[in-house]
């Protein structure tokens, strides 16, 4: 048996457990599938044992594979980690990096993060921002905040999510909605990456007969809540999202009522995070900062 096990074929192992399929990790990697497949076969024949079950369209990993997958993670951190220690300057915070959705960085996370320094938690961070799943996957962060029904491994509960509709308090100076049919006077503007969030919003005050005059659509959360800021018409918003925008005034709600929904915005750490301290320490000051949001939740 050959005593060399290359990092290459440890990374591909990793990437093809990761994203279920040689064709997906060979993307995640930016090299050819053969590579992958030449990778897992030199592992398979160095251990003498199977590691994945090829299917069709998705791979499995066997009891051995999941077994050796947790020394592959760990020799892989420790030489990341290892190559992070020896490029940082001495004395230099360690670097966190944090992918998060668009308009939560924007509106929630961003505002927040000027409390580091209070909380003690001295930190370089690296924000990049994404709405696709497949950006998650590939776990190049220490935590994201990713929306949806937490169905992803670990999972943390940061806040649950309601709709309710706002816009800008100038809009509503002279005309503000007596009643709920008033709203049809302005025009409604559209999340277009999330078209529903009206009927929705309609549905859950049985309200499915009411319908704007006029109506704007806009690419994307953040687009649209500007639009609202900026005097344009009633957006539907996010009860995370807004709390900033009400508090100093940018936002008014249009109509008080809230609609639950059942997805939320969750906490993830990818496997790079678990020797971080500094990405833990900021996974539970996230989870205290939302505190207030998830209680609220509970007893609304």
């Amino acid at each position: 048996m050959s005593n060399d096990v290359s990092i290459a074929a440890l990374q591909a192992f990793r990437a093809v457990a990761r994203c279920g399929s040689f064709t997906a990790a060979a993307d995640d990697l930016g090299c050819a599938q053969s590579a992958i497949s030449r990778h897992i076969a030199a592992l398979e024949r160095h251990l003498a044992q199977t590691l994945v079950l090829r299917g069709h369209r998705q791979v499995q990993l066997t009891a051995a594979g999941q077994q050796y997958l947790e020394t592959a993670v760990r020799a892989l951190d420790e030489l990341e980690h290892g190559a992070q220690r020896l490029a940082r300057p001495s004395g230099a915070p360690p670097t966190v990096k944090i992918l998060a959705m668009p308009s939560l960085a924007a509106r929630w996370l961003v505002p927040r993060l000027t409390q580091l320094r209070q909380a003690r938690i001295e930190v370089e961070i690296e924000l990049a921002t994404s709405i696709w799943d497949a950006d998650y996957r590939k776990e190049r962060f220490d935590l994201a905040i990713h929306y949806g029904d937490g169905a992803w491994p670990g999972a943390r509960l940061l806040m649950p999510d309601s709709l309710v509709p706002v816009a800008s308090p100038r809009l509503l100076a002279n005309a503000a909605p007596r009643q709920i049919e008033d709203l049809q006077h302005f025009t409604w503007l559209h999340d277009s990456l999330r078209s529903s969030k009206w009927p929705q919003w309609l549905a859950a005050l049985h309200q499915e007969g009411l319908a704007g005059q006029r109506h704007m659509k806009l690419q994307d959360t953040e687009i649209t809540l500007t639009a609202a800021q900026a005097g344009l018409g009633i957006a539907m918003g996010h009860g995370p999202l807004i709390g900033n925008d009400l508090l100093e005034g940018r936002l008014v709600k249009a109509w008080p009522q809230h609609a639950p929904l059942a997805a939320g915005y969750h906490l993830l750490r990818s496997p790079r995070s678990a020797r971080n301290a500094a990405a833990r320490a900021l996974a539970d000051w996230l989870m205290d900062e939302a505190a207030p949001a998830r209680t609220n939740a509970q007893t609304s």
